[in-house]
């Protein structure tokens, strides 16, 4: 009878661990490649961010207007002047002040 050469032959716990290795490899490409199951939860996210960041050029645009507003209450003397008089309702010794009321319906 003849002889059986076993080194031509893969040994089972090398195969054993290339399938293995093989499988983890597929699993983690299909794991990376779907997308996740709760795709609504990031549309929601990201319409959130969209008004977040929309919200944040507003308020910087307020801020900016109220930094001019700022300086020329600081510097101007009309600025000084109309803001006394609307805001505070101050007028001048000696001026006649007429308040005027939209009637009610």
């Amino acid at each position: 009878m003849g002889r059986v050469l076993a080194d031509m032959h893969v040994p089972p716990a090398l195969r054993r661990w290339s399938v293995r290795l093989v499988l983890a490899l597929v699993v983690a490409a299909l794991i990376a490649w779907v997308p996740a199951g709760d795709d609504d939860r990031a549309t929601r996210l990201r319409g959130q961010l969209d008004d977040l960041r929309a919200e944040q050029a507003a308020l910087r645009t307020k801020n900016a207007r109220l930094a001019t507003e700022v300086e020329a209450l600081r510097t101007d003397p009309k600025a000084i002047e109309a803001h006394a008089r609307d805001e505070l309702g101050m007028v001048y010794p000696g001026e006649l002040v007429l308040r005027l009321e939209a009637p009610s319906p």
